[in-house]
């Protein structure tokens, strides 16, 4: 298995939106924030265990992203958390 190749997909509970967050001392100027969460993909990781983890694919800054594209776009030091919409 390739690591980040994405393996699965499926579709995300309605309400969940991607919170993303930076270290303190972090230029977020440009870093769009997180939006709505619209799917689910497995990824290959063989850094965790079963060799796979579950991410959010989220929109943000008119597309759709996958935490992995999003964090090479904009700073890999970003946290990308998921939360429902209160």
């Amino acid at each position: 298995m390739n690591e980040g190749a994405i393996t699965g997909a499926f579709p995300a509970h309605e309400g969940l939106t991607a919170l993303v967050g930076a270290p303190p001392g972090t230029d977020a100027t440009g870093i769009p924030p997180g939006g709505s969460v619209v799917a689910w993909v497995l990824v290959a990781d063989e850094v965790v265990a079963g060799g796979a983890r579950l991410d959010p694919v989220f929109l943000a800054a008119g597309r759709a992203w996958t935490v992995d594209q999003y964090r090479r776009a904009y700073g890999q030091e970003l946290d990308v958390r998921v939360g429902q919409v209160q």
